[in-house]
């Protein structure tokens, strides 16, 4: 099951779009912080779902500039969209963050240099938060689903936030 065809799908779903639109689109709802989708990735699997019949492409003129490609789901695709949201909502949540490699392997540095990581990502997540209640805010024209994607993220990074807390106050107690 692909997030990456699902996003794209459902950004086409709504109305066609070029593939730098579908992109420009990601980035504006921030979808690349919330699932790994990066540029690369957008561009070949626009052109994937495109070769397996779920994107129909018109090129449209640009005027001054070149022409584009303008892809639109097809029926196929809608299928595909449908498949892709029925299978991905039964897969079994996925809590991963990148920053747990380094908490499972602080133990094998010097207790300064933990700290100064813990810290670090500690200052990572309160970022994190602070970006994503800056966007709640001025964002409130957003449908309820975009706000609740939003007020989930920001839940996350506060609960995180309690917890690096929590694990550094932990760290200096057992390392005295």
């Amino acid at each position: 099951m692909s997030t990456v065809d699902l996003i794209i799908l459902g950004l086409v779903h709504e109305q066609p779009l070029s593939a730098y639109d579908i992109q420009k689109a990601v980035n504006y709802r921030n979808l690349d912080r919330w699932v790994k989708v990066s540029t690369p990735s957008i561009y070949k699997k626009v052109q994937s779902l495109a070769q397996r019949g779920f994107l129909s492409c018109e090129s449209q003129p640009g005027g001054s500039q070149p022409a584009k490609t303008v892809y639109s789901i097809t029926p196929l695709g809608r299928e595909y969209f449908a498949e892709l949201m029925e299978g991905i909502a039964r897969q079994s949540v996925s809590i991963l963050f990148d920053f747990n490699a380094v908490v499972a392997n602080l133990n094998k540095l010097p207790p300064a240099q933990s700290r100064r990581l813990i810290g670090e990502i500690k200052e990572n997540i309160a970022g994190t938060r602070d970006f994503m209640e800056e966007m709640a805010a001025q964002r409130e024209h957003i449908p309820l689903v975009g706000r609740a994607v939003l007020g989930q993220q920001v839940a996350v990074a506060h609960t995180l936030l309690d917890w690096i807390r929590g694990f550094e106050r932990d760290f200096d107690e057992e390392d005295r």
